[in-house]
């Protein structure tokens, strides 16, 4: 928030020049503060999409003394110090909680800035010169606050989605791993492990994201594959890893072809992620990098944890051979270039891996 502000601050012109004014004349405001107050709720109570949040007396009053302090102590004196913008990322994560639509959120600034604009003319209308600078810096950080308080607003709503979203992806994942006599741990641990693979290699944050909440969808096409496949203990038929072969493709049918960014991507790790370096791999059969690199992100984490991991048909590899199969593949089943980074990160992936264990998960 704090990048936001100094943002803010330099598109608003918001310099030492303004602070100085907003100071020098806080008078003006000082001794109309309750009226200031006063009137702005009168107004919002007026609407009938904000009076319902002010029906009860003591959340106005609470309101209202909130309000009074935030606009008297921060925005209407220029003081922006770290309390100002915890105080305003207060505000609108409050707001979202509430449910107060940006609408009416909106509008008392613009109904603040209107009573303002009156009382500075009352007290300074001698001094257009005077007047006029004032208003320009009220406007300002008005301004400023509004835009800083809407984005914390709309930064809740998006942080919800994308709970809501990971959530989803979650339980439709494991339907997928637990046919697989894997646990939900594997997702969380693979996921994980992609995210900090792309924050090696760079990528920014919104793509590091994107990639954790979408690769735990890359095993979702086993719930089309039959049991007596999916579950047989011994070594499957050529017929059977025909059927076995298909899980990727059928994952990409799950996956909606959706033009949400998030979405594409978990359809492609779905579809790709036993895709090979070489280009043996399937179902597509692409090779270097005609593979999506989150598909080659997603098969590197994958396989490093599915060898780390207990299974019914197999003990867990020791580190050392893990490391040694990845080595061995590098440039046949794997990207060259992620396993020298993967490698160059390995302490944080087996972090990774112990913080998520399916042993502290069932303790």
């Amino acid at each position: 928030m704090e990048h936001e502000f100094k943002q803010w601050q330099i598109y608003l012109s918001i310099d030492d020049d303004t602070i100085y004014t907003l100071q020098e004349n806080f008078w003006v405001i000082e001794q109309h503060i309750d009226m200031l107050i006063e009137q702005l709720y009168e107004k919002l109570t007026t609407f009938p999409g904000t009076s319902a949040f002010y029906a009860n007396r003591s959340t106005m009053l609470r309101a209202k003394h909130h309000q009074k302090r935030y606009w008297r102590e921060y925005v209407l004196k220029g003081n922006f110090d770290n309390n100002y913008l915890e105080a305003s990322r207060r505000i609108g994560k409050t707001h979202h909680k509430l449910g107060v639509n940006m609408r009416f959120y909106s509008g008392a600034y613009s109904i603040m800035m209107i009573n303002l604009a009156r009382i500075v003319r009352q007290a300074l209308g001698d001094n257009m010169q005077a007047e006029f600078k004032y208003l320009a810096a009220l406007n300002k950080v008005i301004f400023m606050d509004m835009g800083l308080t809407t984005s914390v607003y709309y930064d809740s709503v998006s942080t919800d989605l994308e709970t809501l979203a990971t959530q989803l992806n979650v339980a439709l994942a494991r339907a997928g791993e637990f046919r697989d006599n894997e646990t939900g741990q594997h997702i969380h641990r693979m996921s994980r492990m992609c995210y900090q693979l792309a924050k090696s290699l760079g990528k920014d944050d919104s793509w590091c994201n994107m990639i954790l909440l979408a690769s735990p969808l890359h095993d979702v096409g086993k719930i089309g594959v039959p049991d007596e496949v999916l579950l047989k203990p011994g070594k499957l038929t050529e017929q059977e890893w025909l059927s076995m072969k298909q899980h990727p493709q059928i994952g990409g049918e799950i996956v909606p072809n959706n033009d949400t960014a998030v979405i594409k991507m978990a359809r492609r790790i779905a579809l790709t992620h036993h895709e090979r370096w070489d280009g043996t791999g399937y179902p597509l059969g692409l090779a270097g990098e005609a593979i999506p690199i989150e598909g080659r992100i997603a098969a590197v984490c994958d396989v490093f944890d599915a060898l780390l991991s207990s299974r019914p048909y197999k003990s867990p590899w020791p580190v050392a051979d893990v490391v040694n199969y990845l080595r061995d593949n590098s440039g046949s089943q794997f990207d060259p270039q992620l396993i020298e980074v993967f490698l160059q990160n390995l302490s944080p992936m087996l972090e990774i891996q112990h913080q998520f264990s399916d042993e502290l998960a069932t303790a």
